[in-house]
């Protein structure tokens, strides 16, 4: 037997045997569901020239949530041997006594059919230990021979899901992927590169073009000059902004609540509330939500299990739908369910998380882009970013790891690192030019696919200490 039909054998059946379990003890309980969520990964972690640390990781999580009448209840746990289960579903019952009722309570869904995805890649969880560590020694052997110091981690891992409830759901999903990134430094952290690459695949990674990237980079970034504030024409790599497009879909002023949701919307607790077939971008910039592209990740289902939909979210820069879910239909007449719902029970509302950023016209490498700019930068990392201001999307932060001035299409120098205070609406109205989308890296958050940009008019506020 594969280790593939072993792993999935493993999950259901240990799932239905918690499922038994729960049944036992969620006296009162009328409804009930369980999620069993299992992750594993392997991460090497190296600096200053060595490897520092070889990881392992497994765990799985159980949440349970039962119903009766329009009350809900969830309490999860890390342990599940039958003893805590048991505590786990007792400690559920004993809310639900206690909720009040819950006006857009609908019962659990039944059984749903899901459109296929094939998101697990036998070798990513497979490859050895020894050949990673190859991975890393080249890039660090490397770094030796141009006297710079390498550091990063190269991780892999697999996500796998079941939800089991007593209308007759069941859910399943595993996917693989992984991410290597790499920093080359000299002078005490003062000359440094960066690079990145994300996969599901390992076979997509090319370690070596990642590390003789960030040799580039570093090699350029040596005695950086100043350069005055202002606005600038810039081109930023695919893998440079992944938090800063975290925030043009998830508000930090509101708790992190996201943005694209119908229940935000109506409610006016996103800063997209009213502008519904408004332009809010430039007109060669489109957003969709689509778990089905080939270079997405995570399930075909949402938190309950409804099946996810395609989006157009944004097209040609208007604002066009929003993501929805069965209590948005419930509550308002110009609803309909696309499975965008979070776990249940669930104050935030409807989030996209399959985000793909389309671009108009022919895709360029970053290099074609900087070939393209008369003059500005070229920026490769944007960190320690933050919200201003919801409504227009301001965000602050500063460049790291490489700044590079750019005349008549060619790097000339890099130069010191820069704060900025910029919208991202207005960011994404002054886009020229865009690469091909790569995977982004967001801490946890929203899957997004997102390009490399040439764009106008880019803010720096000042210059950086740092």
């Amino acid at each position: 037997m594969s280790q593939s039909l072993e792993s999935r054998a493993s999950l259901s059946e240990r799932g239905h045997r918690i499922f038994d379990m729960v049944r036992k003890f969620a006296h009162g309980a009328e409804e009930f569901e369980i999620s069993l969520v299992s992750t594993a990964g392997e991460y090497l972690r190296f600096g200053n020239n060595e490897l520092g640390q070889s990881q392992f990781a497994k765990s799985r999580t159980l949440s349970v949530r039962v119903a009766s009448g329009r009350k809900q209840a969830r309490t999860t746990t890390s342990r599940l041997d039958e003893s805590f289960v048991r505590k786990t579903v007792e400690k559920a019952v004993a809310q639900l006594r206690t909720s009040p009722e819950d006006p857009d309570y609908l019962s659990m869904l039944g059984h749903q059919t899901y459109q296929t995805v094939n998101r697990y890649h036998s070798r990513t969880m497979e490859e050895s230990a020894e050949t990673k560590a190859g991975y890393v020694g080249k890039a660090i052997e490397l770094a030796k021979k141009n006297k710079l110091l390498a550091s990063g981690v190269l991780g892999t891992s697999m996500d796998e899901g079941l939800i089991l409830n007593t209308a007759g759901l069941e859910s399943y999903y595993r996917g693989t992927g992984g991410n290597f990134s790499l920093t080359m430094d000299a002078d005490n952290g003062n000359q440094t590169g960066f690079a990145l690459s994300t996969f599901a695949d390992i076979s997509e990674l090319d370690p070596e073009k990642l590390s003789e990237t960030t040799l580039e980079r570093a090699k350029l970034n040596r005695a950086q000059s100043e350069v005055s504030p202002g606005k600038f024409d810039v081109v930023v790599d695919p893998y440079a902004w992944s938090e800063m497009l975290f925030f043009f879909i998830v508000s930090a002023s509101a708790g992190f609540s996201p943005d694209f949701g119908m229940r935000q919307y109506k409610e006016g607790r996103s800063y997209l509330s009213g502008r519904l077939g408004e332009k809010i971008l430039g007109e060669n910039v489109s957003l969709d939500d689509d778990v089905y592209h080939p270079l997405q990740v995570g399930p075909p289902f949402d938190g309950e299990g409804y099946p996810k939909s395609k989006l157009s979210l944004v097209e040609n820069g208007v604002l066009q739908s929003l993501a929805s879910s069965r209590i948005s239909a419930h509550r308002y007449k110009d609803a309909h369910p696309t499975g965008h719902e979070l776990p249940l029970p669930n104050p935030l509302g409807e989030s996209p998380v399959n985000l793909v950023i389309r671009g108009k016209g022919l895709s360029k490498t970053t290099e074609e882009l900087v070939g393209e700019l008369d003059k500005g930068l070229l920026i490769t990392r944007l960190w320690y970013i933050r919200e201003v201001e919801p409504r227009t999307k301001t965000l602050t932060g500063m460049t790291r790891d490489g700044t590079f001035l750019v005349e008549s299409g060619e790097v000339k120098r890099p130069v010191r690192n820069l704060r900025f205070n910029q919208s991202l609406l207005e960011l994404l109205s002054h886009v020229e030019r865009f690469t091909e989308p790569v995977r982004n890296t967001t801490f946890g958050g929203p899957a997004m696919l997102q390009p490399g940009i040439l764009a106008k008019d880019f803010n720096f506020s000042s210059v950086s200490p740092f």
